[in-house]
């Protein structure tokens, strides 16, 4: 039984002879993430593609595609970095994930299937919009408060 005060004596000491102990303070470091880049876009008529389904260029169904160009989307991002998109439909109030999906319909069948997504490739990332029915481009035009808002592109470089 002795041995426990012995030990609770040492501990006692260790633990006091351990208070602020500190070393000096380090320079300060920059407010943010280093390899976390932002851009903000926003999709347009004028740098918006409609792309027809027609090999024959009929322009009866097609869809949209935009292509975004940045020096941060390196192969060491394609092999071990990351890369997300979102959109805004209210001027950055709210931002929502792609791939973003709407849709209309009920247990009797679907009216329509709208879908946003996105895909990368080394320089570039490229959003698309595709319907599940036939869309024109002038359709799409119709229509463009649906797809002509902001986007957020995240890109963590490793």
């Amino acid at each position: 039984m002795s041995k426990y005060p012995t030990i609770f004596l040492i501990s006692f000491i260790a633990y006091m002879g351990c208070e602020d102990i500190k070393g000096p303070m380090g320079p300060a470091g920059q407010d943010g993430v280093a390899n976390m880049h932002i851009e903000i876009i926003q999709l347009t008529p004028d740098n918006t593609q409609f792309v027809d389904f027609d090999n024959y260029g009929s322009g009866t169904s097609g869809y949209l595609t935009y292509q975004h160009e940045t020096s941060y989307l390196t192969s060491s991002v394609l092999d071990s970095g990351s890369v997300k998109v979102e959109l805004s439909a209210d001027n950055g109030e709210t931002w929502s994930s792609l791939p973003y999906l709407l849709y209309d319909g009920d247990n009797d069948g679907v009216n329509y299937v709208y879908n946003c997504e996105y895909s990368y490739t080394e320089g570039s990332v490229g959003i698309s919009w595709w319907c599940s029915f036939d869309r024109t481009a002038q359709d799409w035009l119709n229509i463009e408060n649906l797809w002509a808002v902001d986007y957020k592109i995240t890109i963590l470089t490793p």
